[in-house]
């Protein structure tokens, strides 16, 4: 008898001694129609998640490559300077803690969904280091809305950079409250998610959005109140106004994204896919702004200067000359004369727009 004659009287026996057995092979056959749990698989969960983090990986380099370019291109004073390092080491350090917390959850326990039970702490901390780096942002943007200091006179202006500043700082506030449920409820943060949570978290993502979009708002406002007419300082205005309105739409879309997201996929992870992301977008259109004077001064000629001072003196709106200076423009104009050189040599300031007989120097 040879050895396949064997196993088949084995399975016989069995099957014999065994019926039980034969209803559980026959069993095994319809196995495949059984329908899979409900609920997302382990590749749903986090594959948003790691192509999120791809992309932080990306904007991460970009943030470095804009950074250099701005500590070798640009000597501003040393607060600026201080602000852009800070803003540098931050968003370093936040894509760290970011590998970290990937690193925990996607492969020691690769397949397993239990390290979704509690927060790391590294999360926690780039979660504090993200609030921080948005406020920055903000408030920079704030400060230069303070250092425009548009001609327009009325309550207005204080009005809109006072909002921008309160909604940077709820938006902050919320932030902060969301680390310290992060610490108190770790265990309720991805899944069962804490009431209290949820709420700060909406308070300091639609804050944020605000103040972003006021301050957009705001900044186009200022610029527009500072045109003269003058062709070439016209066309540098139109041209900081639509970065400016990139800029808002940027950062404004990430910040409703992820609060859409934290709300309508609460049993998903893309919200944590948009968070990732969404520090980076601030961290690159802050050195963006900085590094656009460049672009500016190659396209409207070299002899613009194009400087971060920080001295709001010498961007005080004297509306007299500039009254003055824009009624001599009008009869130059009307004489079929276009000559900025016929304006005396006379200086005159409108908000960082300062326009001089010899150039154009823009502050952003």
């Amino acid at each position: 008898m040879n050895a396949s004659s064997s196993r088949r009287l084995l399975f016989r026996l069995l099957n014999t001694a065994f019926p039980s057995l034969r209803s559980a092979s026959t069993m095994s056959g319809n196995v495949t129609s059984v329908p899979a749990a409900v609920g997302p698989t382990y590749a749903t969960l986090f594959g948003p998640v790691f192509w999120g983090f791809c992309v932080a990986l990306i904007l991460c380099g970009v943030s470095a490559l804009q950074g250099w370019l701005y500590f070798t291109r640009y000597n501003d004073k040393l607060g600026v300077r201080m602000v852009a390092t800070m803003m540098l080491v931050l968003d370093f350090l936040s894509m760290a803690l970011i590998s970290q917390s990937m690193y925990y959850y996607m492969l020691p326990y690769f397949g397993s969904f239990a390290p979704l039970n509690h927060v790391t702490k590294e999360l926690v901390i780039e979660c504090l280091i993200s609030a921080v780096i948005t406020f920055t942002s903000q408030m920079f943007f704030v400060y230069q809305l303070y250092m425009v200091n548009s001609p327009e006179r009325g309550i207005l202006p204080t009005v809109m950079k006072a909002l921008v500043v309160v909604f940077g700082t709820v938006g902050l506030a919320g932030a902060i409250g969301c680390v310290a449920m992060m610490f108190i409820v770790p265990q309720q943060i991805f899944m069962n998610r804490n009431h209290t949570f949820a709420v700060l978290a909406g308070i300091a993502k639609g804050f944020g959005a605000g103040a972003d979009i006021i301050a957009t708002i705001a900044m186009c406002m200022f610029l527009h109140s500072a045109d003269t007419g003058i062709k070439r300082t016209s066309s540098m205005l139109k041209s900081l106004m639509h970065l400016i309105i990139n800029r808002g739409i940027l950062v404004t879309a990430a910040q409703i994204l992820l609060l859409i997201t934290f709300f309508a996929t609460s049993n998903h992870l893309y919200w944590l896919a948009v968070h990732i992301n969404t520090t980076k977008l601030y961290v690159n259109t802050f050195f963006g702004m900085l590094n656009a004077r460049t672009a500016l001064q190659d396209r409207y000629g070299t002899s613009q200067r194009m400087s971060l001072s920080g001295d709001r003196g010498e961007s005080t709106v004297n509306s007299h000359r500039l009254a003055a200076a824009k009624a001599k423009m009008a009869s130059l104009a009307t004489g079929g004369r276009e000559k900025i050189g016929d304006l005396d040599a006379q200086e005159y300031s409108m908000g960082k727009i300062r326009v001089t007989t010899s150039s154009t120097v823009a502050e952003i």
